[in-house]
């Protein structure tokens, strides 16, 4: 009888077997750490893509806020602009304001009605102290004083009725006292349109 000796050829195969077993397993480990390194980048790319985009964000804030700056000074340089032409308007109604007051004033005063005194005080308050023949003459001043557009406010603070020492009855004067609020600019009809719009 023959006798083979299969030994060698199983222990070839099992080396085979190992062989093909640790080229598997270094392929794998290859294919894992390519895929590692490839999702590593890709992971990288997206960071830096974000930080990108971070960086763009952060400096289109800053220049937002930079124009909002540049925003807010333009309107506190307009509303001191406003205020100076406010002031001019002020300064101009006050150059001739008075004149136009004054010369309605003439105008609306009864013949019969004598201006002793006219204060002015702070705040627009005029006092207007006088003599008249008769009341009339004083209630018919106060409406002409009400439908004046400068004066506003008109309110009788005394009547006294007094008698010359060496006349009659017929002498006899009223004097009073007024008080009324005097505006020497009356805002032109363009510019209350221009307040509504």
């Amino acid at each position: 009888m023959v006798r083979i000796n299969l030994l060698p050829v199983r222990v070839s195969k099992k080396k085979e077997a190992g062989r093909q077993q640790l080229a598997l397993f270094a392929v794998a480990l290859v294919l894992g750490l390519v895929g590692n390194y490839l999702w590593q980048s890709s992971r990288a790319a997206d960071l830096k893509t974000r930080q990108q985009k971070l960086a763009r964000t952060r400096d289109d804030i800053a220049q937002l806020e930079r124009i909002i700056g540049e925003v807010r000074n333009i309107k506190e340089q307009q509303q001191a602009l406003q205020q100076k032409l406010d002031v001019l308007e002020r300064l101009k109604a006050g150059r001739s304001g008075p004149v136009h007051m004054m010369d309605e004033l003439a105008t609306i005063t009864p013949k019969q009605l004598w201006l002793t005194k006219m204060e002015e005080r702070t705040g627009g308050v005029v006092i207007f102290s006088g003599v008249a023949p008769s009341i009339d003459d004083v209630s018919a001043f106060m409406t002409a004083l009400k439908t004046s557009k400068y004066f506003s406010a008109v309110e009788l603070r005394r009547t006294s009725a007094s008698t010359p020492a060496a006349g009659g009855a017929s002498d006899r004067l009223v004097s009073f006292e007024i008080t009324t609020a005097v505006k020497y600019a009356t805002p032109p009809a363009d510019a209350a349109t221009k307040g509504k719009g």
